[in-house]
């Protein structure tokens, strides 16, 4: 979540912060920390800050 709420990284580098997240979530998947459920949430919550964090650059 801390990497969700960095909102000056994820506009500043909103396409490689969402990759970073995704990473995140697929080892934890692999860790088995999360099931399938959870991994595709965190997948959806990382492309949504991505487009949240374009259009937010787009609006400056």
């Amino acid at each position: 979540m801390d990497e969700l709420n960095d909102q000056i990284a994820m506009i500043t580098d909103p396409d490689g912060r969402s990759a970073v997240m995704a990473e995140m979530a697929v080892s934890a998947h692999r860790r088995q920390d999360v099931d399938a459920g959870a991994l595709a949430e965190m997948l959806e919550l990382a492309e949504a800050a991505r487009l949240w964090a374009h259009a937010e650059r787009e609006a400056e």
